[in-house]
């Protein structure tokens, strides 16, 4: 009898820890969602970027919840060049008025324009054989006022490459275009990575249902160009039981999105990348009461949609030396529901990949962590190329499709997945 009641207590006080365990675990989770919550208000963030100075207020508040915890903040200033388009913006075919994100979006390098024109479809031999003829075509002053509409998948294979800026280095010596319109075999998607710099004439992206018979287009554009939009990193740390940086962890995210394109078009970004900013500041709340035996650095990242700037400002110019990091996080895009996954890795992380893909396989925390090859698709990109251990993680499930759509709100938020996640992370830390 004494040892079933010795028996009965260890079972009651294992299944007491483990009810406070997941008590903890959802009060992170509610912190979590609230974090995402405040940072996706788009009335109060207004998409985390120029926009009404969103991105100042993002970065004051990511401060304030540092400096609750009594925890240092380090800041890193850094400017750059910025097309923005906060004004009008329509377009129209034939008539018809097209809507924005979801029928078209504008290219943000575009030029302000308010004109009615004709569309001139470009043959594809100009795209593939006669690719020589394609600028002295196009610059021969017959469509100074005409929408010039070409297949964006020929183009893009035929004039892109190795070191080449496919934009830029293609677009910009058209001084005799009135506008460009690309032709998608998908539904276009807005970006600002290639805001640094204007084309003389706006571009207009449209998907598949596009009609190959349209004859004229009209187009209201206003667009102002900021030479020295000011940007901010933000850093802090907690330290380790034995207190030596000698060894740390880096959880990244970025916390700037798309802000406003087109009057009334406010992004919220609540999934990309208000999640991947709430997690960490999730996490430095728990590591702030349960100190870690490493130290670990979290990286709050701006200008992550303007072609990883900020990445690449913090990794060429590191408050804590790169080389003593052994394993570095970037969450981007991490409120979905989806049941794998997805990473990409440095060549310097399949050990701790290996340990990872274990984990999760012993405590089912997803059915499978999917790998994708190493691209410059988000901050990760600019710590790899310098040697760091380090992988992207993401979820790609049921509401991946409104990326960079206005539809990314906190009501299509799903924060489902956190405790798998969490689990996975502070599991690796606890067991490295």
């Amino acid at each position: 009898m004494v040892g079933m009641k010795t028996f009965i207590c260890t079972v009651s006080s294992i299944l007491l820890f483990l009810t406070a365990c997941n008590s903890s675990v959802e009060s992170y989770k509610l912190m979590y969602e609230g974090y995402v919550k405040e940072l996706s208000d788009s009335s109060r963030y207004f998409g985390r970027t120029d926009y009404k100075g969103g991105n100042v207020i993002a970065a004051d508040f990511i401060t304030q919840e540092i400096r609750k915890l009594g925890l240092d903040v380090m800041e890193q200033d850094f400017t750059y060049p910025k097309n923005t388009m906060h004004g009008a913006l329509s377009f129209s075919v034939d008539g018809r008025e097209y809507e924005f994100s979801k029928e078209f979006v504008v290219k943000e390098f575009s030029s302000s324009k308010n004109a009615t024109m004709d569309i001139y479809f470009l043959p594809d031999e100009y795209l593939t054989t006669k690719k020589d003829q394609f600028y002295q075509h196009l610059n021969s002053g017959n469509y100074l006022n005409s929408f010039v509409a070409f297949d964006f998948a020929l183009f893009s294979e035929n004039f892109g490459g190795k070191g080449v800026e496919l934009y830029r280095d293609n677009l910009v010596q058209l001084d005799k275009v009135g506008g460009i319109i690309f032709l998608y075999d998908s539904r276009p998607v807005s970006y600002v990575a290639r805001a640094n710099y204007t084309t003389p004439f706006p571009v207009v992206c449209v998907g598949p249902d596009f009609p190959r018979n349209a004859k004229t287009a009209t187009i209201n554009l206003e667009n102002k160009f900021l030479h020295n939009y000011k940007a901010k990193n933000i850093v802090t740390y907690i330290k380790g039981e034995d207190n030596d940086f000698d060894d740390y962890y880096l959880f990244m995210a970025h916390y700037d999105h798309l802000g406003c394109i087109g009057e009334g078009n406010v992004f919220s970004g609540a999934n990309d990348n208000a999640s991947g900013t709430s997690f960490l500041l999730t996490l430095m709340n728990y590591y702030k009461k349960n100190r870690p035996e490493n130290p670990i650095v979290f990286l709050f990242l701006d200008a992550e949609e303007a072609n990883l700037l900020g990445a690449y400002h913090y990794a060429d110019n590191p408050i804590f030396p790169l080389k003593d990091i052994e394993f570095a996080f970037n969450l981007d895009m991490v409120g979905d529901s989806a049941d794998n996954l997805t990473t990409e890795v440095s060549s310097t992380a399949m050990e701790d990949y290996l340990q990872l893909q274990e984990l999760c396989r012993r405590h089912k925390y997803f059915n499978e962590i999917k790998t994708r090859p190493l691209a410059d698709n988000s901050d990760h990109y600019a710590f790899a190329v310098k040697g760091v251990p380090v992988m992207y993680f993401s979820l790609r499930g049921e509401i991946y499709p409104k990326y960079h759509t206005p539809e990314d709100t906190y009501e299509n938020f799903r924060s489902n997945k956190f405790p798998n996640m969490f689990g996975l992370f502070t599991r690796f830390i606890e067991e490295d």
